[in-house]
């Protein structure tokens, strides 16, 4: 009989997320794919939304071009730190949505056209995955600054910023910059790749 694979996705329209699912993010931060994380299908969404608006408004059946334009100039950079997993871009990401959504609320109310069904809607189901995408930030950084696993030996050294893979005497990411807490690496000869693991499934958060 073949066993069924765990679930380890939260329902999607749900502002809730499962400790699983949780720890999943986390724990595998930097090995999900851009269509199974939450910041990643963050982006995934946003720039779909803004490329399919962009195009509709090229032929004058949205809004007007330079509006458009100046979209993209707002939120191109978000997005790209939003990917990169900054907490402050995800909190820009949620702003600037609601703020669009409710605007657009308040100028259907002005002008007696359209629903405000629909903005709601939208703010409804996207904004659940930007949510989840902040928890697991936060949750990644109570994670302990820095992984030191031994390997056939050899000390691993993983960034808490970023999760980039760093030497063993680095003393800063050479991804992100972040300042590393310094530790002697011939001192934990006893640890082993579990205690990553470990660190991730005794991970809770409040």
């Amino acid at each position: 009989m073949q066993q069924e694979k765990p679930n380890n996705k939260s329902v999607w329209w749900s502002w809730k997320m499962d400790e699983a699912d949780l720890q999943n993010q986390v724990g595998n931060y930097n090995k999900l794919k851009i269509t199974e994380s939450y910041r990643g299908i963050s982006v995934l969404i946003i720039s779909a939304l803004l490329g399919f608006s962009f195009l509709i408004s090229a032929f004058g059946l949205y809004s007007d071009l330079g509006s458009m334009l100046w979209s993209l100039v707002i939120y191109a950079p978000v997005l790209f730190f939003v990917f990169k997993g900054h907490r402050w871009a995800i909190v820009a990401l949620m702003v600037l949505w609601t703020f669009e959504k409710f605007f657009q609320i308040y100028q259907i109310g002005e002008s007696g056209n359209g629903s405000v069904i629909t903005p709601l809607f939208w703010w409804l189901i996207i904004m659940p995955y930007f949510w989840k995408a902040l928890r697991v930030e936060n949750a990644k950084r109570k994670i302990p600054n820095v992984s030191r696993m031994a390997q056939g030996g050899d000390a691993l050294v993983y960034c808490h910023e970023c999760g980039t893979q760093l030497p063993p005497s680095a003393a800063f990411c050479s991804k992100c910059g972040t300042r590393l807490m310094s530790q002697d690496p011939r001192k934990k000869n006893d640890t082993n790749d579990d205690d990553a693991e470990k660190a991730y499934q005794d991970f809770r958060v409040n």
